[in-house]
């Protein structure tokens, strides 16, 4: 009997629930897809900009981790030689460089939504200049120095 009462009540409700923010909420999701075009321009502008920086990141967090991985190689092979520690260190540069390349991956839709197609192709051209080029090889220097502190003051 209780579940028949409680069947009763949810039937009338929902179909009295209102419909009008759900079909809101869908069309605000639908809206949020940003064109193909600048899909396409992101896409080519993040290969343009993140190689370089997501490289030297991945460098950085092996370079953080490594310490402690190397240690723990040599205390599980004591004969362990200079060659397979390196090889070991290299495998894992490219092991977290394709891992944050896939995260990079999910950027263009991103990028698509708050930038217009022409305005990505804008960015890409400005990257391609010689003073881009340059922003780009530094960036990843620049973020170093200011979120180590140096060059930047509250």
């Amino acid at each position: 009997m209780k579940t028949f009462s409680t069947t009763a009540l949810a039937a009338p409700l929902t179909f009295a629930a209102p419909t009008e923010p759900v079909q809101a909420q869908v069309q605000a999701q639908v809206q949020v897809v940003p064109p193909v075009e600048a899909l396409e321009a992101a896409r080519d502008l993040l290969v343009l900009m993140s190689r370089d920086l997501v490289a030297h990141l991945a460098g950085q967090v092996t370079t953080q981790m490594w310490p402690a991985i190397e240690s723990r190689l040599r205390a599980y092979n004591q004969n362990i030689d200079a060659a397979a520690i390196a090889g070991l260190r290299k495998e894992l540069d490219r092991i977290q460089f394709e891992y944050m390349m896939n995260i990079v991956a999910e950027g263009p839709v991103i990028y698509a939504r708050h930038f217009t197609a022409q305005e990505l192709r804008e960015i890409i051209a400005f990257y391609r200049t010689p003073t881009g080029g340059k922003l780009l090889q530094l960036t990843p220097q620049l973020s170093a120095e200011v979120m180590g502190g140096r060059g930047y003051n509250l």
